[in-house]
């Protein structure tokens, strides 16, 4: 009993993204268990999305959790840790959890909406792809260490869309769509917080406009090497001014 109590309080001071980390691995230990025994089923049919979400509404959140493949998880794991670490560094944690949320549930309408009633989807690619698109948005030039190459984040992000564009044009990679769902929650959150910045329908103060331009293109460029000597030495590397940097500009969002 004194293990399940410290186990429980353990997780309780968990983050986030750790618990969420935490449930997936847990989920697919149990789901590797039940597949001993041919009762992976029970997963599958219960908290697996399909279009029988109106029995089983708890699915539209439920699927994320679920992972066949162990390559899938850690993947997920990699890609997670990444994405929000690099943006709650500069946004704070709450962005990344409404970013994560709105993928998973656009995500998972998109995936209904453009597939039949045979196929379920599984995994939290929907709500990552909203934490990439996002990241993209705001800072495309982050650097990403793979071994002992540094390697733009946009460079990362032009594979990742020519690898979704290839399974969208593929007749049964289906899961795709909600990765296209969780893109346009991505997008939509940039949006509430930046708007279109290239459109201004005044036609006067351009002197104003071009200096107002000029200095948030200033500041994105701070940001943006901030965000990779994060990603090189973590950030309790920075110095107290580059601390006091992002969170002034997480604040002033």
């Amino acid at each position: 009993m004194d293990i399940f109590k410290t186990l429980n309080l353990d997780f309780k001071n968990l983050g986030f993204f750790q618990k969420v980390i935490s449930l997936n691995i847990l989920v697919f230990l149990i789901y590797i268990i039940l597949r001993l025994f041919d009762f992976e089923y029970i997963l599958i049919n219960n908290f697996s999305l399909s279009s029988d979400l109106l029995t089983r509404p708890w699915s539209l959140v439920t699927y994320s959790f679920l992972h066949e493949r162990l390559f899938d998880l850690i993947f997920m794991v990699i890609l997670l840790t990444f994405t929000t670490n690099s943006i709650s560094n500069l946004l704070g944690e709450k962005i990344c959890i409404n970013l994560f949320l709105s993928g998973i549930f656009l995500g998972g309408i998109i995936f209904l909406f453009f597939t039949d009633s045979d196929t379920v989807l599984i995994g939290a690619s929907a709500g990552i792809s909203s934490l990439l698109i996002f990241l993209f948005l705001i800072s495309p030039d982050l650097g990403f260490k793979f071994f002992n190459y540094q390697i733009k984040f946009k460079y990362i992000m032009i594979i990742i869309f020519f690898i979704d564009f290839l399974r969208l044009i593929s007749p049964s990679e289906y899961g795709v769509y909600s990765h296209f769902g969780g893109y346009l929650g991505g997008v939509f959150y940039y949006l509430s917080l930046y708007g279109f910045p290239k459109f201004n329908k005044k036609k006067f103060n351009s002197n104003n406009r071009t200096n107002k331009n000029y200095k948030l293109k200033k500041q994105q460029s701070k940001v943006d090497k901030i965000l990779d000597k994060i990603s090189k030495s973590g950030y309790d590397n920075l110095s107290d001014n580059e601390k006091e940097f992002l969170f002034k500009q997480g604040k002033n969002k």
